[in-house]
């Protein structure tokens, strides 16, 4: 009998969406303010909201919602700027009084189907254990920085950063979405998850009053270039004064710049606030211009952890919608205990740049991984023969780890830039 046997999977009409809420309240320790429940709403992907609801007495209240989980349609950007067709999974959570009876196994078996079923080559989340999803085959795709940056930090110049021109408003779905929307789109760092379709997609602009900690509502900077917009930021401020002394602060969410220029320009801005001390940023990517930007990158004292995890579920798809840096033909062995169709040998050849990914049944491999190896190394933020070196990817052949290595690396560090 399987360990979650006593509950059925459903998909959670609007009419139930305060008892998944409840569900989320009582997994994440919080405790939400009414007046707070349309911006969840807004927050939520309705159409893809999932649970798991207890069937068998023995489990609870025959009815009631025991673990909940939602995603967002969406795509990511890939090495070498393509995209990939990609699952944002969100909201997940179990009940504290149904742990430990494999229910977080049986939402992600349900998420990984239907993602399947839709043709979603990837699945990305945020960690907020970053041990639990290792199991289900997810890994660290991403890193971020970190960094509370002193007011009024000293900037290196940067041609043409002078001419450009700084708007500051409150951020507002209605007037600002279409305008964030095609910024993010234009930008080319792998890992940027773009803006999901469908319900949900307010979610960058919801500001719940128990999120903000004395801060004010979010709001926007924009950066033009003759009236073009080539950057932008949510931010937003608390002031803070002891005898006479200001020390509020300024916390930065998502941002993205378009040039060198605009990236210098709109972090001027959110480093130069009156009455402000420190600014604090938690999406940097660990290249990011503004760390080279600064004259004294050790005074914005900084810390790495982890960004975006990232699992591959159709090995195929995903591979070959992305760009490769060197030439190679290597067969792997991979092993996939949560998507079994993903297990036995494939064989990747690239020639300039492209990947033909195909099963190689019968060959000799060259490498042996998991999934969770295969989707770290996926966005070419972390090197596989680093993981051969950990001795976490077997080399059956001298050399082919760093030939793939080599193929997958990205030039650009991976990040997204939004929290889903």
């Amino acid at each position: 009998m399987k360990k979650s046997a006593g509950y059925q999977p459903i998909s959670v009409p609007e009419a139930r969406l305060d008892e998944l809420f409840e569900v989320v309240q009582w997994a994440f320790v919080g405790e939400w303010l009414l007046e707070d429940r349309q911006d969840y709403v807004d927050a939520l992907p309705v159409e893809r909201a999932r649970a798991l609801e207890v069937t068998d007495p023995s489990r609870g209240e025959v009815g009631e919602i025991a673990a909940v989980h939602a995603s967002f349609g969406t795509e990511m950007i890939t090495p070498g700027g393509r995209r990939v067709p990609t699952a944002g999974l969100s909201w997940l959570s179990v009940h504290p009084a149904h742990r430990r009876r494999g229910l977080m196994t049986a939402m992600m078996h349900d998420h990984f189907s239907r993602c399947k079923e839709r043709g979603e080559a990837v699945s990305a989340l945020y960690a907020m254990e970053a041990a639990i999803y290792s199991r289900f085959g997810y890994g660290m795709g991403a890193q971020t920085v970190k960094a509370e940056i002193p007011r009024g930090s000293a900037m290196w110049q940067v041609e043409g950063a002078d001419d450009l021109t700084v708007r500051l408003v409150r951020a507002d779905f209605d007037e600002h979405d279409e305008l964030v929307s095609g910024l993010q789109a234009k930008l080319t760092r792998p890992g940027t998850v773009l803006n999901p379709v469908g319900s949900g997609r307010n979610a960058r602009f919801t500001d719940p009053i128990g999120n903000r900690k004395g801060m004010e509502k979010w709001r926007l900077a924009l950066v033009e270039d003759q009236g073009e917009p080539v950057a932008y930021a949510f931010f937003r401020r608390r002031a803070d004064s002891s005898v006479g002394i200001h020390d509020g602060v300024c916390q930065v969410r998502e941002f993205g710049a378009l040039t060198p220029a605009a990236s210098r320009k709109l972090w001027e801005t959110l480093t130069d606030f009156d009455l402000v001390g420190t600014t604090y940023t938690e999406n940097l990517a660990t290249d990011d211009p503004l760390l080279y930007q600064l004259k004294d990158a050790r005074g914005a004292r900084s810390k790495v952890i982890d960004n975006l995890w990232v699992r591959v579920l159709d090995v195929k798809k995903a591979l070959e919608s992305r760009e490769y840096f060197h030439d190679c033909d290597v067969v792997f062995d991979l092993h996939d205990k949560h998507v079994p169709e993903n297990t036995g040998l494939w064989r990747i050849v690239v020639t300039d740049g492209n990947a033909v990914v195909t099963r190689a049944e019968g060959a000799k491999p060259d490498l042996t991984m998991g999934a969770r190896h295969l989707s770290t190394v996926y966005l070419g933020g972390t090197s596989l023969e680093a993981l051969t070196a950990a001795g976490l990817v077997q080399e059956h052949t001298a050399g082919q780890a760093r030939e793939l290595a080599v193929a997958m690396m990205s030039p650009v560090a991976p990040l997204a830039n939004w929290d889903f």
